[in-house]
C-alpha cells in the first residue's frame, strides 16, 4: 500500500512539475546589432607633401600618393568585409 502510495504521489508532482513548464511562453527579444567599424578605417589620410623641384621628386609624389590610394582601397575592402561578415551574430 505504501509503495503505490509513494509512487502515485511521484507522479502527481512529476505531472504538476511538467504542467508548470507547459504553461510559460519564452520571451523573444530583438536586439539590433550594428557591427563597429575600428576609427583608422575610417580616418582621413593626409596627403603627402609637395616639394618637387625635379623628375625624380615628381615620381616619389606619385609613388606616395600610390600607395596612399592602395591603403585608402585596403581600408575600404576592410570595411566592406566587416559589414558582410557581421549578420548580428555573437559578438
Amino acid at each position: 500500500m505504501m509503495r503505490i502510495l509513494a509512487s502515485g504521489l511521484a507522479s502527481l508532482c512529476l505531472a504538476l512539475l511538467l504542467t508548470g513548464c507547459a504553461n510559460s511562453v519564452p520571451r523573444v527579444e530583438t536586439v539590433m546589432m550594428t557591427p563597429t567599424i575600428p576609427a583608422h578605417l575610417t580616418r582621413q589620410l593626409s596627403a603627402p607633401s609637395i616639394e618637387a623641384s625635379s623628375n625624380r621628386d615628381l615620381l616619389d609624389l606619385l609613388a606616395k600618393y600610390e600607395s596612399l590610394r592602395r591603403r585608402a582601397n585596403a581600408d575600404r575592402a576592410a570595411v566592406v568585409e566587416i559589414m558582410a561578415n557581421d549578420v548580428g551574430g555573437d559578438e
